[in-house]
């Protein structure tokens, strides 16, 4: 793997931080603002993940080069991360967050963990990243199992995630309007999903 690509590399991982450091922020904001108890507890757990996955994802980062993007630089190329970005705008206009808000924004936050989730499932089937273990394991004597396991554990957590906004879905939405949607699963990437580039 050549300089630029660890760099390419490096600073696609290291976006992937930013987003997940800004995804925290998104719901420990929505959680700042909700009165009920259970549900503020269920958007903590989300931004607490978030921020762990961010800290992984760093370190994964640094260990192949030293990025340089920044928020503004990643934002740029990452549309999730545009997204984020929205409805931390949106979020931080109100006061305070009703059932009716939770129920309007909890598609939107489903469906942004969804593309985290499918962004990771498909970087993890890219060729990229056993070059990356490769080079991690000439470094650092890892091997490509432990860090595969970091993503994979990411993965299991957006769908948890899913789980979660679904549960407080369930718990705002009034019994007349209640169906029996089922939860989508990111076996393999949706009709709707655009892959990312290849970082290299």
């Amino acid at each position: 793997m050549s300089d630029n690509e660890q760099r390419k590399l490096s600073e696609f991982i290291n976006c992937l931080s930013i987003l997940e450091s800004q995804t925290s922020l998104l719901y420990k904001n929505i959680s700042d603002r909700v009165d009920n108890p259970l549900i503020k507890t269920f958007l903590e757990e989300i931004s607490i993940d978030s921020q762990k996955h961010s800290g992984l994802l760093e370190g994964v980062s640094e260990s192949i080069a030293h990025p340089k993007a920044d928020q503004k630089d990643c934002a740029k190329r990452n549309e999730i991360l545009q997204r984020v970005i929205k409805l931390q705008k949106e979020t931080a206009k109100k006061q305070n967050f009703t059932s009716k808000d939770l129920l309007n924004f909890n598609e939107r936050l489903q469906l942004l963990e969804s593309q985290l989730g499918e962004e990771y499932y498909v970087f993890v089937q890219m060729k990229t990243l056993e070059f990356m273990m490769k080079q991690i394991d000439q470094a650092y004597n890892i091997d490509l199992t432990s860090v595969k396991r970091i993503f994979t554990g990411i993965i299991s957590d957006e769908e948890r995630h899913i789980e979660i906004l679904a549960t407080i879905k369930k718990m705002v939405t009034p019994k007349e309007q209640e169906n029996n949607n089922p939860l989508v699963k990111f076996q393999n990437p949706d009709a709707w999903y655009q892959p990312p580039a290849s970082v290299l």
